[in-house]
């Protein structure tokens, strides 16, 4: 099948109904493709902005993000894998320098990246500063290399490109077995990253919220929600609410087996009343946010305290630190152990989806500080 560009200027919202009751906000999205480089990526990226362009406004308000592909001298780019694989760019020479939210440099061969046109580095230099994030994909990491943008900088890339990274830029900070490495505006990822993966990454802020200065030196301030999480939070901090009630009787007893059976009968409702309501709710079956609970509880612990993992585990309702680990990896994308050591360093974890609606993998919600606080005075 043949690809071609949906660029040129084009804006990807086209579907959109407009209408004047709704806010549209444009993020500005910036794609650097080259010679070698994987052109299917590059597809697979306009396809999931795509996707987020098709997605109903929520809360009055829609966001549409507008694409453009640029390379050293425009015109069609053919994958190296097949000629069937093509997208349209423009030569970086006809980019006005203006604030865009995020620049995404393409993933390629290793030689691909063995020679970076100095003109082309110098357009980076020049851009960079203008974007509030930078996305370098794989190999896309040697074009900010070559650029002294990320020396003294922690960057992760593809494990078969991280020796040669070393050897030809050594003041850059090569990590090893993380999928998503945040340093600044810089985010580079490893070949973990896949398509579903980078919807998380452009959509992080809608899931939970980024921290931002302020609010990570003041930490009993509310984040900022997003139309789902403040229809949640509505629900959780309502005290007649299912879901307020049982939460509250969950954190009394979290290093207990709470079983639905034992949950519902507290609610002095059927098991089966129980789970319908609470999954009405809030839109998670009880025992996977039961589950999640657990997950946070014990991410805050491994920041605020010493203590071994096996311990947190156990404290949290977990059997042991073997399963933590396994929901720490699936839900958080890294371990505990790992975490506790990137979360000094301002190191922002790549979250699955799930546990990314409820939580920011860096400091516990506000209703959930809320609940906490409920407990201690009942």
């Amino acid at each position: 099948m043949l690809y071609k560009s949906l660029i040129h200027n084009v804006i990807l919202s086209e579907h959109m109904a407009f209408d004047f009751n709704i806010e549209t906000v444009v993020r500005s999205v910036v794609i650097l493709a080259y010679p070698g480089c994987f052109v299917g990526d590059v597809v697979k990226l306009l396809e999931i902005l795509c996707s987020l362009n098709e997605r109903p406004a929520a809360n009055g308000r829609a966001v549409t993000y507008v694409a453009q592909v640029y390379s050293l001298e425009g015109g069609e780019l053919v994958s190296p894998s097949t000629s069937l694989i093509k997208v349209e760019t423009q030569p970086f020479f006809t980019y006005i320098p203006i604030d865009i939210d995020m620049l995404i440099i393409a993933h390629g061969s290793l030689a691909s990246v063995s020679i970076l046109p100095t003109l082309m580095l110098d357009w980076l230099k020049q851009i960079c500063p203008h974007a509030r994030r930078v996305v370098a994909i794989g190999a896309g990491v040697f074009w900010l290399a070559a650029t002294g943008l990320l020396d003294r900088r922690q960057v992760t890339t593809h494990s078969a490109l991280a020796a040669t990274l070393r050897a030809r830029y050594p003041a850059v900070q090569v990590g090893s077995g993380r999928r998503l490495q945040v340093d600044g505006p810089f985010h580079t990822t490893s070949e973990c990253i896949n398509t579903s993966d980078m919807a998380l990454l452009l959509l992080r802020e809608e899931f939970a919220g980024l921290v931002s200065g302020a609010q990570k030196t003041h930490r009993s301030r509310p984040l900022p929600e997003t139309s789902h999480l403040a229809a949640l939070s509505a629900v959780l901090m309502r005290a007649d609410s299912i879901v307020y009630r049982i939460c509250i009787w969950w954190l009394r007893h979290l290093d207990q087996d709470l079983s639905m059976h034992l949950s519902a009968k507290n609610l002095c409702m059927s098991e089966r009343n129980f789970r319908r309501h609470f999954t009405f709710e809030v839109g998670y079956s009880p025992y996977s946010f039961l589950l999640l609970l657990r997950l946070e509880m014990a991410r805050q612990a491994l920041i605020d305290s010493n203590l071994p993992v096996d311990k947190i585990a156990r404290r949290g309702g977990l059997r042991d630190g073997q399963q933590l680990a396994r929901l720490f990896r699936k839900y958080i994308g890294v371990s505990p152990q790992q975490y506790r050591a990137d979360i000094q360093a301002d190191f922002t974890p790549l979250s699955h989806p799930d546990y990314a609606r409820l939580f920011n993998a860096k400091i516990l919600p506000y209703w959930l500080r809320k609940l906490q606080a409920d407990v201690l005075v009942a």
